[in-house]
């Protein structure tokens, strides 16, 4: 089966390169025009790869980073008019994988990305588990005991935050900035999701993991 690259980019020119370029290379392509659209195209196809561009408007790539980071573990690799070694190594210490330089050469981009293919981490699936509880990031799958959970996008970001540090306290500001992002809503809404989610991952079970620590916030702990 062909790897799957997704393309977030504002410009509709280096979209249609990009996409013509890699599959003349035998990938499989998807694209996306914004950072919030990208994130939804990575959430629900759960590419092997990101090319992501950074001088976006509303939310630049930078910024994406972050939520990317949660929704998947696929590399991602930069394009970015922005060369200088400062704009690079932000790019990296934010979780890029990797770092292109526009302009550039179409075959130096697909050997770049064939590299970070051919990475052994790729080949294996990355769980997180705790006390029962599994998630596949590769396959945004939910289990608990054997038995299949059904979650909401958000439901399964605020579940990947928790179970990436169990028995770590998140404040509702935390989990609202690692979830939520730069969406105009409150701290209900995080009261609101983790109601939901307890009402999936623990109702049925006879220990419950998601915790509330009054005055503090919200913890995974058995």
């Amino acid at each position: 089966m062909s790897a799957r690259i997704a393309v977030i980019d504002d410009e509709p020119n280096m979209r249609e390169l990009l996409s013509l370029a890699f599959t003349h290379a035998g990938y499989a392509v998807r694209c996306a025009a914004d950072g919030a659209a990208g994130l939804a195209l990575v959430r629900s196809w759960s590419p092997d790869l990101i090319v992501l561009d950074v001088m976006m408007p509303k939310l630049s790539g930078i910024d994406l980073l972050p939520s990317l980071r949660r929704a998947t573990d696929a590399p991602v690799v930069i394009l970015s008019a922005r060369g200088e070694v400062g704009d690079k190594v932000a790019g990296l210490a934010h979780g890029a994988d990797d770092y292109l330089s526009k302009p550039f050469e179409i075959s130096e981009l697909l050997a770049h990305i064939a590299a970070k293919l051919r990475r052994p981490h790729m080949e294996t699936r990355s769980t997180l588990e705790y006390e029962g509880l599994s998630v596949d990031l590769g396959e945004h799958t939910v289990e608990r005991d054997g038995k299949r959970l059904d979650l909401s996008p958000l439901e399964y970001d605020l579940l990947v935050t928790l179970l990436r540090r169990p028995r770590r306290v998140f404040t509702r500001e935390e989990l609202l900035d690692h979830v939520w992002g730069d969406a105009d809503v409150g701290t209900g809404a995080v009261e609101r999701y983790i109601s939901y989610l307890r009402g999936k991952v623990d109702d049925g079970f006879e220990r419950p993991l998601i915790q509330t620590v009054r005055g503090a916030g919200y913890t995974l702990r058995a």
